[in-house]
């Protein structure tokens, strides 16, 4: 006897190949346990097994003469009507899915297999099987709903991945300092545009080929294995701002701070090395400044406060006769006054600059100015002082500022003019002031003129000395008064600046 395995086979391919059913045909099928039906063209019943009565609910006395339709669920009864219509041309076997209502169970799914019988006409039989598939539909629901759940999940985790990508590339590219990310092989990863705007195209390749030309603060140049990122990744070793001197691959010098570290996994192995740095050229030149500045300043002190102190000694150890007394009160006057004028210089460019006071203006006539100006300096012998202002001449500023100004530009005429002339003059141009202060001293390079202005700035040539603060305390109070500031110099022939200040005014005669 066959197993119920082969029951189905046979039941399949009797099915397929559309023929008639023999009673040894349904015996088998009975056997079998498949739920099979024979209705007439218009769908009613007319022979059933035992599996399909089971599967409807129903005896088999009570199924003969029903129509397969009335086991149709209400919602599919108009889609069953249609199919059964569309096989009346065809003998093409047919599948669907649908809900049945059996009478003493509750709905199902059902997969009905539909062929009409090939040896009738357009009113042949049609064979069915019906196939209970409510748990399967069911899974397959669920699973379709796991499955969109999934997808609706790995979408929203996608698209949270995307975000913090774009979040951390636009952190990564717009932060401030440079970032250099290597992996375990020792090449690069990660590098922002900071990083290569500051180190151009040394950032290729594993970093124990990198060529860094680099250099300590105490002036050792870094081995290939001392820069902090390869010791970061190969010793593990965590850097934090290490200042280096370093020259680029355009030829120029930077200086960088420099922060390193180990990238590690979840078991604590190194699998790559950071690096954060910043260019801190500005700030090493401004710090560097200022450590010059506190040098030269001590120099410069030292100087007139001796003189003083030497002065003070003589009239002390009894030089009180008239003449020598007045020659070292005057030395004591001058060197006081040189000191007073430095003290205003650093008071006043300090006040500029923080805004903790602003300007006062007042009517100041100009040709007494440039008169006492011009007076106050100490030219070399053989250099005339030549003074052209409209008597009646003035201009609405802060004095103090103004004065400051033409003070620092003729001492510096002074200092640099071995022969000549300095002339110091005013008038009015286009309804502003413009002072001007010429001289034909030995000139400022075509190269330094746009630094002369900056502050701690001392020329290269001409042994120029000082604190480079005259020129720095000009501009400020330029600016500060509101003015403008021109200066024209040519090597070997003299320099020119111009201050023109708005507001001019006229002096009225009583």
């Amino acid at each position: 006897m066959r197993g119920s395995g082969e029951y189905c086979v046979v039941v399949n391919e009797q099915f397929r190949d559309g023929e008639a059913m023999t009673a040894r045909d349904a015996e088998l099928i009975e056997l079998a346990g498949v739920a099979y039906v024979i209705t007439d063209a218009r769908g009613v019943i007319t022979e059933a097994n035992r599996p399909a009565t089971e599967l409807l609910g129903v005896s088999s006395t009570e199924v003969h003469g029903k129509p397969l339709g009335s086991f149709v669920a209400d919602t599919d009864r108009a889609e069953f009507s249609r199919r059964l219509h569309e096989l009346k041309p065809t003998r093409a076997p047919r599948k669907w899915r649908m809900w049945l209502v059996p009478r003493s169970r509750h709905p199902l799914m059902a997969e009905l297999r539909v062929v009409r019988n090939r040896k009738g006409g357009d009113e042949a039989a049609l064979e069915w099987t019906l196939a209970d598939i409510t748990e399967q539909t069911s899974a397959e629901a669920q699973l379709r709903i796991l499955a969109s759940e999934l997808e609706d999940r790995v979408d929203e985790r996608t698209e949270a991945l995307r975000e913090e990508s774009a979040r951390l590339a636009a952190v990564v590219e717009n932060m401030p300092a440079a970032l250099i990310i290597v992996g375990a092989d020792g090449n690069a990863q990660l590098v922002n545009d900071r990083a290569i705007e500051i180190l151009a195209d040394r950032v290729e390749g594993d970093i124990r080929e990198w060529e860094w030309e680099a250099y300590r603060p105490d002036g050792a140049r870094y081995r290939a294995d001392e820069y902090p990122l390869r010791r970061a990744l190969d010793t593990g070793e965590v850097v934090g701002n290490e200042r280096m001197e370093v020259v680029t691959a355009d030829g120029l010098t930077k200086f960088i701070d420099v922060s390193a570290a180990p990238v590690r996994d979840a078991n604590g192995l190194t699998i790559g090395a950071l690096v954060l740095f910043r260019d801190v050229t500005a700030q090493e030149g401004q710090e560097r400044a200022e450590r010059e500045f506190v040098t030269n300043a001590a120099h410069q002190l030292q100087s007139p406060l001796s003189a003083i102190v030497s002065a003070i000694d003589v009239l002390q150890a009894g030089a009180k006769d008239k003449p020598e007394r007045d020659v070292f009160l005057g030395h004591i006057e001058r060197e006081t006054n040189r000191l007073a004028r430095l003290a205003q210089a650093l008071l006043v460019l300090a006040r500029v600059q923080t805004g903790v006071e602003a300007p006062r203006d007042e009517v100041v006539a100009l040709a007494p100015l440039l008169t006492e100006v011009g007076a106050s300096l100490r030219p070399a012998a053989g250099v005339d002082i030549e003074i052209s202002c409209p008597d009646n001449l003035a201009v609405v500023t802060n004095r103090q500022l103004v004065e400051q100004a033409l003070i620092n530009v003729a001492d510096n005429a002074a200092k640099y003019t071995r022969q000549g002339r300095i002339s110091l003059s005013a008038d009015t141009v286009e309804g502003a002031i413009e002072i001007v202060v010429a001289d034909t001293g030995a000139g400022i390079p075509a190269e330094e003129q746009s630094q002369v202005f900056d502050r701690f700035y001392r020329g290269s040539s001409n042994g120029a000395s000082g604190f480079g603060l005259g020129f720095a305390i000009v501009r400020s109070a330029v600016e500060a008064i509101e003015g403008d500031l021109e200066l024209s110099s040519e090597e070997g022939s003299g320099t020119t600046v111009r201050i023109r200040l708005p507001h001019a005014a006229s002096m009225i005669s009583a």
